[in-house]
């Protein structure tokens, strides 16, 4: 408030009181270069500046109202999804009438398994990128991460969500993009090394050519020549764009960022164990929560065969452009599953369930949490 021995000139009570009003009543400030240049220096000047920034905190405090474009696609969406279910109740009754309830001991596992997945995540986002994050953030963030993933196919979701992140945490583009492709890639290692742990552990089985039979079958189908014209495309596709000097001009920033970002990590032995133990104790979460869903449905199969499965389904599935690899990585380990020794009709019920546990109900306390770093400036 203005002193009263303080006379405010013309030229600012203008637009402070007559001009600082438009439509609909909403106050507007006037251009920061304008009212510095009018702006009287000493007491009033420092009043003016507590006037200013009074209305501006008023107006960011303003609630907002979520935006009726949302709320009509969950209504587009929601409807047809309802009249599917109450359509074809009756018949997925029928199919499943076969599959034994689930142990509900088993499905509590199981959301443990599906819990620590993030977790893990969340430690191995904070170990890439060598910043003091807590492992509650961090774990929210891959929660919210995950909830974009839903809608966008191939990834791109997650690493929107974590580089957004990382650079409201201080973190440079450049360096942000380096710490989600180098943990891309150490996490690519870490599955490449499980799967050879595993198949040193299992041996030859009815796993292995139950999961390599499709492609077998499809290459002796095909036939040597096709496969190999077919391999050869797809290599000239990647390597076509990259020989081009201007692709090659544009890369080598971002290389030369991701390379110094390795040679970091390499430097750095803790971070790089914490980042490779995290990385791969998502492994062993999805394992768990597998294996604990085959169980609740009456499978009897060994952890080393369910370990087996997911990893090569995962890696099977993961080429998929869908997002999630959803519709791709079910059949996997429902095959997988069934040729370990389980049931057919028990192990569809258990993939179905744990897809349902790990991979969409985290959707909500995901859009929970992207709301929620929204509003603390974090997203």
């Amino acid at each position: 408030m203005l002193t009263s021995g303080l006379t405010m000139p013309r030229a600012l009570a203008v637009p402070l009181m007559g001009g600082a009003t438009g439509a609909g009543g909403t106050v507007t400030l006037p251009a920061p270069r304008r009212r510095a240049a009018a702006r009287p220096r000493g007491a009033a000047g420092r009043a003016l500046d507590c006037v200013d920034l009074d209305l501006t905190a008023r107006l960011r405090a303003r609630p907002r109202l979520p935006r009726r474009r949302t709320l009509l696609l969950g209504v587009i969406l929601g409807v047809p999804l309802a009249m599917l279910a109450f359509r074809f109740r009756s018949d997925v009754e029928r199919q499943l009438a076969d599959v034994p309830a689930p142990d509900w001991p088993w499905l509590i596992l199981c959301g443990f398994g599906a819990t620590m997945y993030y977790v893990t995540n969340g430690v191995a986002l904070r170990a890439g990128s060598g910043l003091p994050l807590g492992v509650r953030v961090t774990t929210a963030v891959q929660c919210a991460a995950a909830a974009a993933n839903r809608i966008i196919p191939a990834g791109i979701g997650a690493v929107a969500v974590n580089l957004r992140f990382l650079e409201r945490r201080g973190l440079p583009r450049s360096a942000g993009l380096a710490t989600i492709a180098s943990t891309k890639v150490v996490c690519g290692l870490v599955h490449l090394a499980a799967i050879a742990l595993v198949a040193a552990l299992v041996g030859d089985s009815q796993i292995t050519s139950a999961l390599t039979g499709p492609l077998r079958d499809t290459v002796t189908s095909l036939g040597l020549g096709p496969s190999c014209v077919a391999a050869a495309g797809v290599a000239a596709a990647v390597g076509v764009p990259l020989a081009r000097r201007g692709v090659r001009e544009r890369l080598r920033g971002p290389l030369k960022t991701f390379w110094t970002h390795l040679r970091e990590l390499a430097r750095s032995p803790g971070r790089a164990s914490v980042l490779a133990t995290s990385l791969a104790g998502t492994k062993v979460a999805q394992v768990i929560a597998l294996t604990a869903s085959a169980r609740a449905f009456g499978g009897e199969v060994g952890v080393l065969s369910v370990a087996a499965v997911y990893l090569v389904g995962s890696a099977v599935a993961g080429a998929a452009p869908t997002a999630g690899n959803v519709g791709a990585i079910e059949p996997a380990l429902a095959i997988g599953l069934a040729a370990a020794g389980g049931a057919a009709g028990p192990m569809v019920a258990a993939v179905l369930v744990y897809r349902l546990i790990g991979y969409w109900l985290p959707v909500v306390p995901g859009v929970i949490a992207l709301t929620a770093l929204r509003r603390r400036g974090d997203l």
